[in-house]
Parts: C-alpha cells; sequence; structure tokens
C-alpha cells in the first residue's frame, strides 16, 4: 500500500485497504454503465475506514477527473433544458449543504435520503414516469435538495437520477445528461469545499489515490452500456438505487 495512504489511514489493514479500493473499481464500474453511482456506492463504505471530513470532499474530485472522458460524446446528446434549470438549483443548495454537514447528525440526512429514494425507486418499478417535462419550478427544486444533499453528503444524486429516469426522453439521453449534470455539479461542490476550507492535504491525496482505480472502472461500465439493452439498464439503475435506499435506512437505524 502506498506510504501517502498509511500516513492518512495508519490504523486501516490490508484487508480494509483492499476492500476500500475494490469499492473504488466497482463504484467508478457504475458510474461508468449507468452515469451515476460513484458517491452512492463509494461513501457508505469507505466512510467505515477513513473519516468523512476526508472522503466527502474528496468525492467530486474523483468523479470529476476520472469521469471527464465520457463528457464528449455525453455533451451532444444531452437533456440541456433540464440540465440547466437543475443546475441553477443545485448551486443555490450547495452551500446549504455544507453549512448542514457542520451541524446536523448525518443519521438523520441518511434516513431521509433513504425514505425518499425507497418510494421514488418503488414508484418508477411500478412503471411511473412523467407524461410531459415538469415545470420550471419542480427542476429548480429538485436541483437545490440535490445540491444540499451533495454539500451535506456527497450523495446528491438521487433526486436528479429519479428525474432522468422518469422523464419521457428515453435511457440515452438521460444517462448522457446524468454525466453532464453531475461533471458541473462535482465541479462546483470542489468551489464550495474549498472556500469553507474543507479541501486540505489528506483529502487531495485520498482523492490522488482513488482516481485510477475509479478510471479503470469507469472505461470498463462505458463499454459495458454500449452493447446492454434499455431494459437491463433500468434494472441495474434502480436495483442500485433499491439497495442503496436500504443501506442507508438500515445504518441510520442502527447509528
Amino acid at each position: 500500500m502506498p506510504p501517502a495512504l498509511l500516513a492518512l489511514l495508519p490504523e486501516m489493514s490490508a484487508g480494509a485497504a483492499a476492500l476500500v479500493f475494490a469499492t473504488v473499481f466497482l463504484a467508478g464500474f457504475l458510474r461508468g454503465f449507468t452515469g451515476f453511482g460513484f458517491a452512492l456506492a463509494a461513501v457508505p463504505v469507505i466512510t467505515l475506514f477513513v473519516e468523512p471530513a476526508a472522503v466527502i470532499p474528496a468525492i467530486p474530485i474523483v468523479a470529476m477527473v476520472a469521469g471527464a472522458e465520457q463528457l464528449r460524446r455525453a455533451w451532444r446528446e444531452a437533456n440541456w433544458h433540464a440540465i440547466r434549470r437543475l443546475l441553477i438549483g443545485a448551486v443555490l443548495g450547495a452551500p446549504f449543504g455544507v453549512l448542514a454537514l457542520s451541524y446536523l447528525p448525518a443519521n438523520i440526512m441518511r434516513a431521509l435520503i433513504g425514505i425518499v429514494l425507497l418510494l421514488a425507486v418503488l414508484a418508477l418499478w411500478r412503471g411511473y414516469r412523467f407524461s410531459r417535462r415538469p415545470p420550471t419550478s419542480a427542476q429548480l427544486g429538485i436541483g437545490f435538495v440535490s445540491g444540499l444533499l451533495n454539500g451535506a453528503t456527497a450523495m446528491g444524486g438521487p433526486p436528479v437520477i429519479l428525474f432522468f429516469l422518469a422523464a419521457p426522453e428515453g435511457i440515452a439521453i438521460g444517462r448522457a445528461s446524468l454525466l453532464v449534470y453531475f461533471f458541473f455539479i462535482s465541479a462546483w461542490s470542489i468551489v464550495t469545499q474549498a472556500v469553507v476550507g474543507l479541501l486540505d492535504l489528506k483529502v487531495v491525496v485520498l482523492a490522488l489515490l482513488m482516481i485510477p482505480v475509479m478510471a479503470v472502472g469507469n472505461v470498463i461500465g462505458d463499454r459495458m452500456f454500449s452493447r446492454a439493452k434499455a431494459s437491463t439498464y433500468q434494472r441495474i439503475a434502480l436495483g442500485f438505487l433499491l439497495l442503496i435506499a436500504v443501506l442507508a435506512i438500515g445504518r441510520a437505524a442502527l447509528g
């Protein structure tokens, strides 16, 4: 294991380090396949071994750098009408999320995320879809909630993911839109965290160690998506979100 990681996590065993890197790889694969999920998959596991104050600011750096390769293709296919409104809401909500990270118990945030996510996933699984594009005010509100959760937990994806999964435009446009959205929201998170002093040497070292591992998983997942059917994508995306909802509720209940 690299000395920099040992210095960062002096009590981590070799088995724990292997689990952390395996989680980063699998989370990168999921993100490459679905267009989302890196923070959702990585944060709950990594924070078992690394202090959240180091993990949460590192996640946007990893997601932005390692996912930049997909941005060129996604840029042409994305639903920019929705992305612009979601981003405006997210930019407004992110500072409130950073404040919440300092003042609100993490388990309260996890429980809220888990319950809302569980209800939304069950609705989508039963076939719910938007019959038409939601109004601008609703898109701004979804973005605001996403930004708040992203600043507080680095898990701001669920509101926007559910929005694009329920959108009438289709899987390919929804995935491309998610890739573009999360690139920009990661950049904004980095700026916000830097302003409030959450970025330090530990965060940068942790991000640099995770980027190559995540990038490999991301490339493999991206290639798998090009061969997958829309129904397969839908099942994997909703199945993963359901798992995250159950785990978030369970972790909050157990403290």
